[in-house]
Formats: structure tokens, C-alpha cells, sequence
């Protein structure tokens, strides 16, 4: 039993070795605006442990009239990355511009025929779209812009049922200071006023 499984866990760490890429693709900004261009850049990682050979990038599949990229590598030895970087061209606003995860194929041997694939993320959650929405020049302005209306506007109502009791309070206090200053300053005034006049002293008759 225990040569099988050390026999199973051999064959295991076989198939494990040689060459094994991921691949991941980036878009330099998060948002994709009819007539600029769009900066894209696809990293391939070779984590296994062995060298990747006659590695071919295809990363063209954007839709109608939008040209995408391909690079193609020699080698790719273990633990080593290399990356291709180009740009696209949206479509006109209100499309949508198809992202594709990038395509990368390699062999084990320098000039074998058998190939691997390895493909890589998607750059959006391809559960919601099949691509991503091209905005115009103004959607994006005002999707980025500071906003300054709306946020006035939230704080004053924020300020207000906050404010309120503050000012109110503000006053309550202010009126009691001065109902106090009031008071004393009349007993003060009261005071003053026994100190200047004393009382008459009562005249007694000795018998």
C-alpha cells in the first residue's frame, strides 16, 4: 500500500513539472472613452519549472474594427516574466467594446508540435457584459467630475437637523447668561444702595 502511494505521489510531482504559464492582462485606466486610446498590457509568468518555448500572445479578438495585439517570445525560462504592452481605439460612444481574456499559447520543446494554452483574466466580470461600455467625452467628464452641487447640497442637509439643536441650545444659554447677569447686577444695585443710606438710629429716654 505504501508503494503505491509513494509510486502515485511520484507520477503526481511528473506530471507536475515543466512549463506552466499565467497570464494576466491590465488596462492602464478604468474607463474606456471614444477617442482616446487605451493603454493595455499583458504580463505571461512562467511558474512552472521548466522553460516555455515558441510562447505566441494573441490578444485580438476586440470586436469589429479594433485592432488588438500579438507578441510572440523564444523562451520563457521558470520563474520568469515578459510582457507586451500596445493600445486600442474604442469604438464610438454608446458601444460596447468586446475585452476577450488574451490567448497564449507555448510547448514543453523547442520546435515540438504539441502545444499548451493558457488563457488570461478577464479585465471585466464577464457575468454582467461581454464587454465594456464606451463612454463619450462628456460621460466621462461628468462621471469624474468633483461634483460640487450635489455635495454642497448633502452637506447643508446634513448640517441642518445637526445644526439645529446646537443653535437652539446656543440660544437657551445665551438667555440664561443673561437673565443671570440681570439678576446680579440688581442685587448689586440693591446692595450699593443700603451701603449709602444707613437706617436711623432709634433715640431712647432714661427714666
Amino acid at each position: 500500500m505504501k508503494s503505491f502511494m509513494l509510486m502515485a505521489a511520484l507520477v503526481g510531482c511528473a506530471l507536475a513539472e515543466g512549463p506552466s504559464l499565467a497570464v494576466y492582462k491590465s488596462f492602464e485606466k478604468p474607463d474606456v472613452v471614444a477617442g482616446n486610446d487605451v493603454k493595455v498590457t499583458v504580463t505571461v509568468y512562467n511558474k512552472g519549472n521548466a522553460a516555455a518555448f515558441d510562447v505566441k500572445m494573441d490578444d485580438s479578438n476586440w470586436g469589429a474594427g479594433i485592432a488588438g495585439g500579438k507578441q510572440e517570445w523564444a523562451q520563457i525560462a521558470a520563474d520568469e516574466s515578459v510582457s507586451a504592452t500596445y493600445t486600442v481605439s474604442p469604438t464610438a460612444a454608446g458601444t460596447v467594446m468586446s475585452v476577450e481574456p488574451a490567448k497564449v499559447t507555448f510547448a514543453a520543446e523547442k520546435g515540438a508540435e504539441t502545444v499548451k494554452v493558457a488563457f488570461s483574466n478577464h479585465v471585466y466580470d464577464a457575468s454582467k457584459s461581454e464587454g465594456v461600455d464606451v463612454l463619450s467625452q462628456a460621460e466621462f467628464d461628468k462621471k469624474t467630475s468633483l461634483r460640487v452641487k450635489e455635495w454642497f447640497t448633502y452637506l447643508l442637509l446634513l448640517v441642518i437637523p445637526l445644526g439645529m439643536p446646537f443653535i437652539f441650545y446656543q440660544q437657551s444659554n445665551n438667555t440664561l447668561v443673561a437673565r443671570r447677569s440681570a439678576e446680579q447686577k440688581a442685587e448689586t444695585d440693591v446692595a450699593s444702595k443700603k451701603k449709602a443710606s444707613p437706617g436711623k438710629k432709634s433715640s431712647g429716654r432714661k427714666n
